[in-house]
């Protein structure tokens, strides 16, 4: 098995996703990596920098995949708005989960950094929602509907989490796309 830390982290984020972060130990993670526990705190000096480093990886899935259209100038923002549902609603009925909002909860109590990136994240979400909005909607009403949009998408991941039926992703996705 792959020891390096990139391996670590998608391992990391595999465990937190399925049994959440307080309830996953190191030991867990030397398990499903073949590692010994004092092999993870070479990369990591504790599980707060691992939970930073996870968090850190699905911005970046997102940032360089899930957002990449949104941010196409080439593209017209009906486009470009398009371009970024499909692909939300692609990486999430492929994961089943938002591993932020999952990890929320954890992060609020065990790491200030950790909780500071998925606000941050989250916001700047918002705001590349509402800069494709605008060409259609005053700056406040965009923001408002970029906002219902996230709080609309992440409860339609919650059932799919809970209820494992995809329909309504899709049709939140679909009324997103209505709005350009």
């Amino acid at each position: 098995m792959k020891t390096d830390p990139s391996n670590l982290i998608e391992v990391s984020l595999s465990l937190f996703r399925s049994k959440g972060y307080r309830r996953t130990s190191m030991a867990d993670i030397g398990r499903a990596t073949g590692l010994l526990k004092g092999s993870i705190y070479h990369h990591f000096p504790n599980k707060e920098r691992l939970l930073i480093e996870v968090v850190q990886h699905v911005i970046g899935l997102f940032e360089n995949g899930v957002f990449t259209e949104a941010r196409r100038a080439d593209l017209s923002e009906k486009q470009r708005l398009d371009g970024m549902v499909d692909a939300v609603e692609s990486y999430y009925i492929q994961h089943r989960v938002c591993a932020l909002v999952h990890l929320w909860p954890d992060a609020l109590q065990e790491s200030d950094e950790a909780r500071g990136m998925i606000q941050q994240f989250f916001r700047d979400w918002r705001d590349l929602l509402a800069g494709l909005l605008a060409s259609r909607y005053a700056e406040a009403e965009a923001h408002r509907l970029a906002t219902d949009a996230l709080a609309r998408i992440e409860g339609a991941v919650i059932w799919l989490q809970i209820a494992g039926e995809e329909e309504a992703l899709r049709e939140c996705s679909k009324q997103v796309r209505n709005l350009l």
